[in-house]
């Protein structure tokens, strides 16, 4: 079962968020609202395994969206900039980058708003790319947040997934 760490900037209203921390069984939302467009863009799910990867790809794909996964193992640490690999990832037209990185990411990202019916970025083992490289995690989220509303406006699902813990 997928559980997820609750982090919506605009949609949940403290009351809900209250009531449902008082319910002695909350279940968390993993991966549910993939195909439905919303500001609640920003995910963190605790697990996943690569047949729900699979499946989640798949769904996306049904739907003409962009789906990308990127292991933070995969290159994270080396970096000098997250933008670059993921955007590799994304198979975005102009990486890797130059000056302002994130700058240009957000702007390819603007591209395929127009180019695709939706977007799901799923990055695992974020729980280490918070833990050694807070600043390049809070570029990578800055960068999607700005861009988001490109989707938002033509609603379409756009949406930014943290795993973090280690894969199945």
């Amino acid at each position: 079962m997928f559980r997820t760490f609750g982090f919506s900037l605009f949609t949940q209203s403290w009351a809900r968020v209250l009531s449902r921390s008082r319910r002695k069984e909350h279940r968390m939302r993993g991966y549910e609202a993939l195909n439905r467009p919303g500001t609640g863009c920003v995910h963190f799910v605790r697990t996943g395994s690569s047949e729900l990867l699979e499946a989640q790809k798949a769904l996306v794909s049904k739907f003409g969206g962009k789906f990308a996964y990127w292991n933070y193992l995969h290159g994270g640490r080396e970096a000098a900039t997250l933008a670059n690999p993921l955007a590799i990832a994304l198979g975005l037209e102009h990486a890797p980058y130059g000056n302002l990185p994130w700058t240009q990411f957000l702007d390819d990202l603007i591209t395929l708003a127009y180019r695709h019916d939706g977007l799901a970025i799923v990055i695992g083992r974020a729980d280490l790319l918070f833990s050694e490289r807070r600043d390049e995690a809070f570029n990578c989220i800055e960068a999607f947040l700005i861009q988001m509303h490109h989707w938002y406006d033509q609603k379409k699902p756009c949406h930014l997934f943290f795993q973090m813990t280690e894969d199945n």
